[in-house]
């Protein structure tokens, strides 16, 4: 008998494929964030890609110069089991060196300006740390 239940399974389809389909279909939040932080990292040292893989995981936006990994979360994210696999999957990749910002919807669309001048800082080497 097959297992039922709401746990996320790996796509059928390989990950670097999923990677694609993932950046073809953007959220809202994540189409207004990429427009801005693609136009503002044009001179940054490092930059960011959208949903590239990390190991088993896809992060919103990826650094691999940094190891730094910026999610964004939608109402979704406050469910607790959604929690949980958020959570399980930040300490997995926190594993492998790299580093994850999140930062709600509401928050990428109120204060995106600080959000990118704190990148930058990061980014051209003035800045040592993210606080979300």
């Amino acid at each position: 008998m097959a297992r039922r239940g709401r746990r996320r399974s790996r796509p059928p389809i390989p990950l670097e494929k999923f990677a694609i389909l993932l950046r073809k279909r953007m959220t809202k939040a994540e189409v207004f964030f990429w427009t801005r932080l693609k136009k503002a990292q044009i001179h940054w040292e490092h930059q960011f890609q959208p949903q590239v893989v990390v190991g088993q995981y896809i992060p919103d936006f990826y650094c691999e110069s940094l190891k730094l990994a910026i999610e964004l979360d939608g109402s979704i994210h406050k469910v607790k089991s959604v929690k949980k696999h958020d959570s399980h999957r930040t300490k997995v990749l926190n594993r492998m060196g790299v580093t994850v910002i999140r930062y709600q919807n509401s928050q990428v669309y109120g204060i995106w300006r600080s959000i990118l001048n704190q990148l930058e800082q990061v980014c051209c080497g003035t800045g040592r740390e993210l606080y979300p």
